[in-house]
């Protein structure tokens, strides 16, 4: 070979690899392994704030009723866990005690969330009978968990009456109809278990055909060659009677204390209707006269003084048994919500029914702001004379 006059110099390459460390670099003691993984870091949930539930089972007949209601405190469970692991299977046993099938299903549930720091407005959600999305109300409590101040959920799960499934032949009007459905199950039930049908005997006892009757195709009572015409509730008390072994084999069979029921609500049902023939379809005005002076006529909703409201429940419940009555009268679900939360923004913030009557405008502004829709607050604080003519005036 040519010499080139370089000097050419042979490479160990076990020497040059020796100089080098390819094993796996261990992560320092600040790095975390998961970040360098790419994977998320893992950790606990977010802690659920300490809050207070009250809950109620509500049934819809018309007027939404009360059935039952229960308040917990200082939980700091998630209430979708709660509800999993305690609510939903102790609202599953009181169900089967208070509404037995197969009258009645699910119909709504409504969940308020509340805080008591000034100025925040409640957080109202409605669901589809019990299909709860708990997600969303447990996001709505942590975003107040900073806030100090105390927060409450309060839940109403309303069930309904079932519509009959039977409708072959004609039974009745009405709720005698739907009602008398409801009872040939409850027969059937009784007959395949081997008891005693008693809901059927107690049923032809006071079933009404006389023609003369206006209550014909209901349950009537006759006393003293008078029709009282029987609802649901009665019938039931009556069959509970018989059931107890009380002997019920003709209309001077029924019991003193029922009679006396029976009677009272004739008498207040006729006093109602009296009181619509009679109500006047003007406007109601109020005159106001100050002290060494005489005023004009004022319209309701100006902040002047009005009538005193016989408001015969107490005034921290008032409120509830109007919404009821003011809901039981739409049928539009945002008009109910509405109407519902009206009530309990008002018993929130410690007003009451007499207030909001006196001072319409400052009350409608009051609901307004707290979510409440414009017609239905503008509603919600002028009816109040009409609901305590209604349900409480003699």
């Amino acid at each position: 070979m040519q010499d080139t006059g370089f000097e050419t110099t042979t490479l160990d390459f076990n020497d040059v690899f020796d100089q080098f460390d390819f094993s796996t670099p261990l992560a320092s003691q600040n790095e975390n392994p998961s970040s360098l993984s790419g994977e998320p870091e893992s950790g606990e949930d977010e802690p659920c704030p300490l809050y207070t539930m009250t809950w109620k089972l509500q049934l819809r007949k018309g007027r939404v009723s009360k059935l039952t209601e229960d308040t917990i405190e200082d939980l700091d469970i998630a209430p979708g866990a709660y509800w999993n692991e305690v609510l939903q299977p102790e609202l599953a046993i009181l169900v089967q005690s208070k509404l037995p099938e197969p009258q009645y299903q699910p119909d709504e549930t409504t969940i308020t969330v509340l805080n008591s720091k000034r100025g925040e407005t409640p957080f109202l959600k409605r669901f589809d009978k019990l299909t709860i999305n708990w997600s969303t109300v447990e996001n709505k409590l942590r975003s107040w968990s900073n806030h100090n101040s105390t927060l409450k959920i309060a839940i109403s799960f309303i069930y309904k009456e079932s519509q009959p499934s039977n409708k072959d032949g004609k039974v009745g009007r009405g709720a005698t109809r739907k009602h008398t459905a409801a009872l040939e199950k409850l027969v059937a039930r009784q007959e395949a278990s081997g008891t005693r049908p008693v809901w059927k005997d107690v049923y032809q006892v006071f079933e009404c055909n006389s023609a003369a009757c206006t209550n014909r195709g209901f349950s009537c009572w006759r006393y003293n060659d008078k029709h009282y015409k029987l609802d649901s509730d009665i019938m039931e008390r009556l069959v509970d009677c018989a059931e107890e072994g009380h002997k019920l084999e003709t209309h001077a069979d029924v019991p003193e204390a029922i009679r006396e029921l029976i009677v009272t609500r004739d008498s207040e049902d006729s006093a109602r209707k009296r009181r619509k023939r009679k109500a006047d379809p003007l406007p109601i005005t109020v005159h106001v006269t100050c002290p060494g002076q005489s005023s004009p006529a004022k319209s309701l909703g100006e902040g002047q003084p009005m009538m005193q409201l016989n408001i015969q429940p107490p005034e921290d419940e008032a409120p509830k048994f109007y919404s009821d009555w003011l809901e039981a009268r739409v049928k539009d679900q945002s008009w109910r919500a509405a109407t519902r939360l009206a009530g309990e923004v008002t018993v929130a913030k410690g007003y009451d029914l007499q207030w909001l009557y006196t001072n319409q405008k400052a009350g409608r502004d009051m609901l307004e702001k707290s979510g409440v829709l414009e017609g239905v607050a503008a509603r919600y604080v002028s009816w109040i004379p009409q609901w305590v003519q209604d349900v409480y005036t003699d």
